[in-house]
């Protein structure tokens, strides 16, 4: 039976968290002290310049990145916890969309190989899913057919495109969306930004979208979190942070949106509108 408190219970729990790389004289703290969540269903934007450890936290939650404090928690399972069997299935149900979608696409295997391969890593015959394959790529509006060709034959918008449906192909409980759209032009950004608000809604995904774009975040987030030098600075609901930010670092980063103060975001509205 299903109870209140278990829909109620974050897909992602970070609590404390703290990253640290190197030792000794040397070390230096990455992320101190981060806790958040995030609700079945709902998006949490990430924001903050370069360096605020946005990427360390996203790489941290994947097990990319070692944990020197606090703990993460997918689906109320501390993975911290996880051996054999366990981890792998948490692997898979944290799925990253990374930055650039062409390093990280295999260019020796088909767009079908690769989607086939996320599907099922031991049957990983685009044969086999087909009916899959031809499921995910018309999700994210490409002709099925173009599961023959490979990574060098689509535009830096298409692969963005592949590497959001293979993520989706898992089936991952939680995605975490890494920058997607800082190498893309204006337009592409727009088709982008629309992709993923439809996806959103006809899925219901639960997604950590990380970005330096305020324009971006505000698009397609429910709820903002603020990283400034790897602490959390301001978070709460959307509009209320850009409506009325607390921190002065948000306001920074508000007053340094195009438009300045009111986030007028000018021609990427009208793009994705």
């Amino acid at each position: 039976m299903t109870t209140s408190s278990t829909l109620a219970a974050p897909v992602l729990e970070v609590r404390d968290l703290e990253v640290t790389f190197g030792s000794g004289h040397s070390a230096a703290k990455v992320l101190k002290g981060v806790s958040t969540a995030i609700a079945r269903g709902k998006t949490l934007g990430i924001v903050g310049e370069s360096g605020s450890g946005k990427s360390t936290l996203a790489k941290a939650i994947v097990g990319l990145n070692p944990v020197s404090g606090g703990s993460i928690a997918i689906n109320g399972q501390d993975v911290a916890k996880m051996t054999g069997a366990q981890l792998r299935a948490m692997r898979r149900e944290v799925q990253m969309i990374p930055q650039d979608p062409y390093s990280s696409l295999n260019p020796r295997r088909t767009i079908g190989q690769t989607l086939a391969e996320a599907i099922d890593p031991v049957r990983s015959n685009p044969r086999v899913h087909r009916n899959k394959i031809s499921h995910w790529l018309s999700t994210i509006r490409l002709d099925p057919e173009v599961a023959e060709r490979y990574p060098h034959e689509f535009s830096g918008g298409q692969r963005q495109r592949i590497a959001i449906a293979r993520a989706l192909a898992v089936e991952p409980k939680l995605i975490i969306a890494d920058e997607i759209t800082s190498a893309l032009d204006l337009s592409v950004q727009a088709e982008i930004l629309n992709l993923i608000s439809r996806l959103r809604a006809e899925l219901d995904l639960t997604m950590a979208f990380i970005s330096h774009d305020l324009d971006v975040v505000h698009h397609v987030s429910d709820d903002i979190m603020v990283l400034f030098h790897g602490e959390v600075v301001e978070m709460g609901d959307v509009d209320s942070v850009y409506g009325n930010p607390k921190h002065p670092y948000t306001r920074k980063l508000i007053d340094s949106v195009p438009g300045g103060p009111g986030f007028d975001i000018g021609e990427r509205r009208k793009a994705v509108a």
